[in-house]
């Protein structure tokens, strides 16, 4: 009876398992296990491996909006804002391979901006490509921070700031030697249409470059700060209406030190910067402040001499970042700068300086709100007509920001 029992129980299993077995064989394949996007920790934080490649990735960007309020003593009311709002968001992306000549780059910031200010009373949307380029062995291609630059109004805030020194991004073809123990050389083909400020003209229309700028540096950066040189030449074309110059080249020089301050706080640092130019003045940033009545141009026509004479301009420029604690921190920043017009022409020389201050919270990381005041004031050599149509010796402005921004 106990043979006959056991038999029973050992067919019924088996043809249990001959049931699971023809089930499991009716159920689909089971799916590979999905690819995980990995982190890539060669660069820093924040970039993965783009999943069956060997380039890691980082995408992030910023949305910020600023308010303003402003007053210009040498424009009627009816003809500014007194008060305006723009608000930005930009995408970054970049991406990083190792080769075996060293990381191949590609990164690209595209930045769109709502609203109207200056004499703009509607309110738009702008986009740009705020920079975009590939770095691989040392060569660098697209739109970048031009290597004239140094400073760059590190910490002078807002869209629509004004601009202290030299501060541009340009198209460029560049080549970078690093030495070791901190010192780098570039050599970089520029396109500077962006800052040719062509002529005082009339009727004699404008004039542009026909080759592109010539731009090198030499730059260290160490422990206790950092420094630059820099040197500029381009070509000042004339000849637009057969017009000769005794001026063809324009040319500018660059000198800027950084010092690093953590005896006085963790993150503090100090920039002095000085620029001259001989027609190019948009590389010393005399052009960058909302003092004066026009801008400067690189070349202007004079009638007596029946020819072009190049402008001279040059300012010097600081600024002081202080942490007092972590995340709260205080910038000071300033420039002094005069502009040496040709004599015979529609406008005059003068001497301009511009002050500025602001107060900084970050409350938690990646969000920033800042409080920046700015004045300036232009002094001319002899009285110009403003926009109101009186004469006056000088001209100023005075803006206050207030902003927001999250960076992610």
């Amino acid at each position: 009876m106990k043979t006959v029992i056991k038999n029973a129980l050992l067919g019924s299993v088996a043809g249990l398992a001959m049931v699971g077995t023809a089930a499991a064989a009716d159920l689909p394949v089971k799916a590979k296990a999905a690819e995980y996007v990995k982190i890539c920790s060669t660069y820093g934080a924040g970039f993965y491996y783009i999943p069956g490649s060997d380039t890691c990735l980082k995408i992030g960007g910023f949305v910020q909006t600023d308010y303003y309020y402003q007053d210009f003593s040498y424009l009627p009311k009816d003809e500014y804002q007194d008060s305006y709002f723009l608000a930005r968001g930009a995408l970054r992306v970049d991406a990083r391979t190792q080769t075996e000549y060293g990381t191949l780059r590609s990164y690209f910031e595209y930045r769109l901006t709502y609203g109207g200010g200056g004499s703009n009373f509607s309110e738009s949307t702008n986009s740009n490509l705020d920079k975009g380029y590939i770095q691989f062995a040392g060569f660098t291609f697209g739109k970048v921070q031009s290597f004239f630059d140094y400073y760059a109004d590190n910490n002078v805030w807002g869209v629509d700031s004004i601009e202290i020194t030299s501060d541009e991004n340009s198209i460029v073809a560049a080549y970078t030697a690093d030495f070791g123990n901190g010192f780098t050389a570039t050599i970089s083909i520029e396109d500077d249409s962006s800052r040719a400020d062509g002529v005082d003209y009339d009727i004699y229309g404008d004039t542009e470059t026909d080759i592109p700028a010539l731009i090198g540096n030499i730059n260290y950066e160490g422990e206790w700060g950092g420094f630059q040189i820099s040197g500029m030449v381009r070509q000042l074309d004339s000849d637009y209406y057969g017009w000769s110059s005794g001026d063809d080249v324009g040319w500018a020089v660059l000198g800027g030190v950084k010092f690093n301050l953590p005896t006085f706080g963790e993150g503090d640092t100090l920039y002095i910067e000085g620029t001259y130019a001989d027609g190019a003045s948009e590389y010393t940033g005399i052009n960058g402040s909302y003092a004066p009545i026009s801008a400067v141009y690189d070349l202007y026509y004079n009638p007596v001499t029946d020819s072009y004479e190049s402008s001279k301009s040059w300012t010097i420029a600081g600024e002081l970042t202080h942490f007092f604690s972590p995340n709260v921190y205080g910038v000071v920043f300033g420039n002094y700068g005069e502009a040496d017009i040709p004599t015979n022409t529609t406008t005059s020389s003068f001497d301009l300086f511009n002050v500025g201050a602001s107060l900084n919270w970050s409350p938690v990381k990646g969000l920033l709100f800042v409080a920046q005041y700015t004045y300036g004031e232009a002094n001319y050599n002899q009285p110009v007509y403003d926009y109101k149509g009186n004469l006056t010796s000088n001209s100023d402005f005075n803006q206050v920001l207030l902003s927001v921004r999250r960076t992610f």
